[in-house]
């Protein structure tokens, strides 16, 4: 029975990612014994008391602080259970378990080194997959099914490559430690032929993913002008200016415009017998309303810049709408920000966006630490979240830098 007990020990351990203490086990000794003395054998009654180990809340809930203790910063055996679900989705590997054993893992020393070893793992991927997912609402890609009769050439291909562009681009500034700027802005993404063909840029040779340096004349760089965030800020028939408006607010700066007002008329279909006008236009009108105007004015710039691009994001010069009289409008991708500054299309909006690095870089940080520590972040983080942010400015935030300033920061390392 001790030998049993012994490896009770250790499945229990290991799934609870802490020492099991003895009053805790003693309830699955209990068991293994009971379903002995009822005449099962060794093996079965051992599947029980693991079973037991398996559906407590010890396993299926990553706990934190104790009821017998009261203190603010995580244990070790916390601290590598949180490190291992942030960067590899999974529970925390024999060195990390040793490290909280030795309760050296909190010594920064050392925190700092199984960090880096954690980068270097493939098992990183995990988090390189996941969190841009997370960050950026890629589940939302195809929740709206583009019309067929109106965007023919999209298929479930074309969806997933979409996504996989964005992951792909994440997993690259990544690996190569470069700069959070390169969300904003940059002269190359990456891509496979089907995304070739979809952006109209030069045939690949190669099939699969891979870095493609970007023209001008490509109309593409960064994150906002990936066909994933321009689809999923779209609906099935036409782009709409407005939720990509917001959705640069929430993902660029770190602020949720307030909801509509109740009862506010969607746009009306453009009637037959009327000139054709651009989405645009009809937002501008509706904006006129005293209840919409303030937020419009904060929310539809950021919206405006990408006009050229369609609800599957492509590049266009002209809208195409099916009802009204004339021909196609010519889009206008113009626009002035709140604070006074004005951009003519795309290009001169994310130059514009790169002016304000850092406050993107907090807007970032604020999105890595919600889904570091499993929880929203509150205005009592605000001056970590800063500090943070300004510890990797120094290195133009480079992304393994600013994933190293959180994890290192006491707002990681608190309950």
């Amino acid at each position: 029975m001790n030998q049993a007990r012994a490896s009770l020990q250790l499945f229990a351990d290991r799934a609870w990612r802490r020492p099991a203490l003895a009053a805790e086990l003693a309830r699955y000794v209990t068991v293994l014994e009971q379903e002995l003395a009822a005449g099962e054998s060794f093996r079965s009654a051992m599947l029980a008391a693991m079973t037991g180990i398996l559906t407590s809340k010890n396993f299926f809930f990553i706990e934190e602080g104790s009821a017998t203790q009261r203190r603010a910063l995580l244990n070790d055996w916390e601290l590598a259970t949180r490190l291992a679900y942030f960067l590899w989705g999974s529970m925390p590997d024999e060195a990390l378990l040793a490290a909280a054993r030795a309760n050296t893992l909190h010594q920064p020393e050392q925190l700092r080194a199984h960090l880096k070893r954690m980068l270097a793992d493939p098992k990183i991927r995990r988090f390189t997959e996941a969190f841009p997912r997370q960050w950026l609402q890629l589940h939302k890609v195809g929740m709206f099914p583009p019309d067929p009769k109106l965007y023919p050439d999209y298929d479930v291909w074309l969806e997933k490559s979409m996504v996989l562009e964005t992951t792909g681009f994440f997993s690259e500034v990544f690996a190569r430690n470069l700069s959070l700027s390169e969300f904003l802005h940059s002269d190359w993404t990456m891509l496979n032929p089907r995304l070739a063909l979809h952006y109209q840029v030069p045939p690949l040779t190669s099939s699969g993913f891979q870095r493609v340096a970007l023209r001008p004349e490509d109309h593409r760089g960064g994150l906002l002008t990936q066909a994933s965030v321009l689809s999923l800020t779209s609906d099935g028939t036409r782009h709409r200016p407005v939720h990509r408006g917001v959705w640069v607010s929430e993902a660029v700066f770190g602020h949720t415009p307030p909801p509509p007002p109740p009862n506010v008329e969607p746009l009306a279909p453009t009637p037959a017998n009327v000139p054709k006008a651009t989405v645009r236009k009809q937002l501008e009108a509706h904006a006129s309303n005293a209840n919409c105007a303030s937020c419009h004015r904060k929310i539809d710039p950021l919206g405006f810049a990408f006009d050229n691009y369609d609800a599957i994001g492509q590049w266009r010069t002209q809208e195409v709408m099916t009802a009204g009289q004339g021909t196609n409008p010519t889009v206008d991708a113009s626009g002035t920000l709140p604070d006074g500054r004005r951009y003519d299309g795309p290009e001169a909006f994310k130059q514009l966006l790169t002016q304000d690095i850092d406050r993107f870089a907090e807007a970032f940080v604020e999105q890595l630490a919600t889904f570091a520590v499993r929880r929203v972040m509150t205005v009592d983080d605000l001056a970590q979240i800063h500090a943070i942010a300004q510890g990797s400015a120094k290195d133009k935030y480079r992304l393994k830098d600013v994933v190293e300033q959180l994890v290192l920061s006491d707002l990681f390392q608190k309950r």
